[in-house]
Parts: structure tokens; C-alpha cells; sequence
């Protein structure tokens, strides 16, 4: 009965995968720092809050965390790890609380099989019709989740929880008001809960209640430095280095996206032969705030005149392709059950949109474009990522959040 109600449990929580690793050297500062290391005191259960803005990588830390827990902390060498990544463009499931309990669940009874026959077994029971499961309902999640404040766990607990924020907003405040009761009135045993959030409304009405806070962006300074490296070194930057070094640092704001859009337009900037001076007076004329910056590389993809009657010249022929190619690629891509791989997308674009235009089974070829036609005219909105040995296309994730 054990197995059938881990199983009953199992849930594939997408977002985790998708998120890539930090660059390297970022966010070590976490286990140095006074808030973290207040929280972390093995004797007592506390919640740290990491708040973030946008792009500022709060997933990204919050993976990173907790594939380095039981690692880098001694009081956490044997704990139970339990985490969930709420994700709005996953779907709703992916941003479902009784998925999080769902999976929270599973990862605690995995590790501690004593557990069911705590309050799981009764509950597990109450759902079951003929000695099968029929359907977990919430409440009774819940209930479960609930009844570790009078279970003795044999080890500590680590719940962690990223993108608060974009889970679903029904019952979002019953969920808080029961992470905070873990920690508050749990008699037995250890719980510890890690949760990162854009600032939202009903985290900040109730911070006096977390034990720990972090802001995300007040602690990225060298993180951002060294990432701004990676991509300065590759600019034919001599007299101006420091200077555009010492510009970006200070306006990304703890924002890593920032800094990758600026590293993408600079890198443009060099392959067209821009002097220092002008890759200079481009960098500032560039937006210092994200959503800003989308807008800008929108427009560059909309302005684009569509209508062929009113093509003048070879230039706006060239546009008008980019564009109607670039909404090809999106149509398909946004709308597809699962992440095309590059030459399914390729060979998509390659068809024609005559509908007049005939294919013959003995002669069924289409030309297709060459790859970087996708990164061409998906104005960076588009990435290409390794993905089980296969590329694959896909929105890239980290413009809409982290």
C-alpha cells in the first residue's frame, strides 16, 4: 500500500529541467551570507524569503541551491529535500498548488517511508473505493502536509519553493498561512523553507513573519561583473573596456537578462563594424528597464513593412520575408504539444505558403533554410537548446521571467 500511494503521488514538475546552471562562480555568496546563515541553524525551523525582480535569477539560484545543499551545508548531509518550481507558461498544472503538495509529498514519504503510517495512511484510505485509488483531493493534501507539525521526522526537512509568484492565486494565502505554521509550530522536528519571489503583495504584507529575507539584486554585483566578462572579452574593446564595464554593472540592476540582451545587441554592434566610440553612444541609447527592451525588440520585428504592394526596394523585400518567416516560426513553435527540434522547424519554414503549390510523392524535396535563419528572424526570442542529444526549439524562458 506504501508504494501504491507514493506512486499515486509521482508528478513531473517541467520547470526544473528547463532551467539552465548559473555561470559559473554566481550566487556562492548564499552560503556566506548572515541571512542565510541565521536561517540555516540546526536547531530551530525558520523560513527565508529571496525576493527578485525580473531576469534578476531567482530560479537560477534556486536550482543551484538545491542541487548543493546536502553538499555545502553540514547540518543539511542527511535532510530530506523537498522542492517544487511553479512555472504560469507550463501550464496549469505547473502552477497548481495541489500539485506542490503533490510533489512536496512524494519527495518527503520517498525519503521516509514511516511517514504513511502517520496521518497519509488514513487519508490514502479515505480516497481509495475497492482498495484502489480513485483521485487526491486537496483538502486532503493538505491535511497530510499539515500533520508533520506532531510527526517526528528522523531528519531535518528542507521544503523548497520557487516562483511563488506565479502559481495560481486561489488559495495562495492558505498556502503561505501553512508554511508559516511548519515552522511555527512544529514540535518534533527540523522544517526548513526556502521560498523565491518576484515581489508580490501578499509576501510583503506579511514579511515581518519570515525569519530571514534576502533581496536577490542587492547581492549580484560580482555575480553581474563576471558575467559581463564573458561576452566584454569577445568586443574589440582597448581604450573604452572599463568604461562600458563600469556602465553596464550599473544599470543592470541585479538584472542578468539585461545584461544578456545588452551582451547580444554589443556583439551586433562588433560584427558591423562599429569603432568603440559608437558601440559607446549605442550602448546608452540602449533600454534600462526589461520590459522596455522587449518592446523594442518587438517593434523591430513589427515594423517591418508586410504589405508587398508597397516594397520599394530589395531592403523591405528582405524585411518582409524576416517577418512573415518569423511568424511562421512562432505560430508553430508556441503551438506545438511539445519543443520542435531544429530541422522539423526548419523543414516547416521551407514550405511554401502557396496553397496552390503541389507536391508529388516521387518528388516530395523541400528546401530547407540554413539554422541560424531561426535565431535570424526570431529576434532573440527564439533559442536553440540540447535536449536529450537532439536540438530543439523553443520561446526562450528567461524573457518572460527568470
Amino acid at each position: 500500500m506504501n508504494a501504491d500511494c507514493l506512486a499515486s503521488l509521482r508528478f513531473d514538475n517541467t520547470r526544473y529541467k528547463k532551467i539552465l546552471p548559473q555561470y559559473k562562480g554566481s550566487f556562492e555568496w548564499i552560503w556566506v551570507h548572515d541571512e542565510y546563515k541565521n536561517w540555516c541553524t540546526p536547531d530551530a525551523s525558520r523560513l527565508l524569503y529571496i525576493q527578485g525582480k525580473p531576469g534578476s535569477g531567482k530560479s537560477t539560484l534556486t536550482k543551484y541551491f538545491s542541487n548543493h545543499l546536502l553538499e555545502r551545508e553540514r547540518a543539511a548531509k542527511s535532510a530530506i529535500i523537498a522542492k517544487f518550481f511553479y512555472s504560469y507558461r507550463e501550464g496549469e498544472l505547473q502552477r497548481s498548488h495541489y500539485s506542490m503538495f503533490q510533489s512536496i509529498l512524494y519527495d518527503i514519504l520517498h525519503e521516509d517511508e514511516a511517514f504513511f503510517y502517520h496521518r497519509f495512511q488514513t487519508e490514502y484510505r479515505a480516497q481509495c473505493r475497492d482498495g484502489y485509488l480513485i483521485t487526491w483531493d486537496y483538502a486532503s493534501l493538505k491535511t497530510v502536509l499539515k500533520s508533520l507539525q506532531d510527526y517526528s521526522l528522523t531528519k531535518p526537512l528542507y521544503l523548497i519553493i520557487d516562483a511563488l509568484d506565479e502559481s495560481e492565486n486561489n488559495d495562495r494565502r492558505d498556502v503561505l498561512d501553512l508554511l508559516f505554521k511548519l515552522c511555527s509550530k512544529t514540535k518534533y522536528c527540523i522544517i526548513k523553507i526556502f521560498i523565491a519571489s518576484r515581489p508580490l503583495g501578499q509576501l510583503e504584507l506579511c514579511r515581518t513573519q519570515f525569519h530571514n529575507f534576502i533581496r536577490l539584486q542587492d547581492n549580484t554585483k560580482a555575480d553581474i561583473s563576471s558575467f559581463a566578462l564573458s561576452f566584454l572579452n569577445r568586443l574589440s574593446l582597448r581604450r573604452r573596456f572599463v568604461q562600458v564595464m563600469e556602465y553596464i554593472v550599473k544599470n543592470a540592476q541585479g538584472v542578468f537578462l539585461w545584461v544578456e540582451l545588452v551582451g547580444k545587441e554589443l556583439l551586433a554592434c562588433e560584427e558591423s563594424g562599429y569603432s568603440e566610440e559608437d558601440i559607446i553612444e549605442f550602448l546608452k541609447c540602449l533600454p534600462k528597464e526589461l520590459e522596455t527592451f522587449y518592446e523594442l525588440m518587438l517593434e523591430r520585428m513589427t515594423t517591418k513593412k508586410s504589405n508587398l504592394r508597397n516594397l520599394r526596394n530589395l531592403q523591405d523585400l528582405r524585411n518582409h520575408r524576416d517577418l512573415q518567416d518569423g511568424i511562421k516560426m512562432f505560430r508553430l513553435v508556441l503551438w506545438a504539444r511539445r519543443p520542435l527540434t531544429v530541422d522539423e522547424l526548419l523543414h516547416a519554414l521551407g514550405i511554401p505558403d502557396n496553397p496552390d503549390t503541389r507536391f508529388f510523392p516521387d518528388s516530395f524535396q523541400i528546401p530547407t533554410p540554413p539554422e541560424r535563419r531561426i535565431i535570424s528572424c526570431g529576434g532573440y526570442f527564439l533559442v536553440i537548446k540540447s535536449y536529450h542529444d537532439t536540438s530543439t526549439t523553443s520561446p526562450d524562458s528567461s524573457y518572460h521571467q527568470d
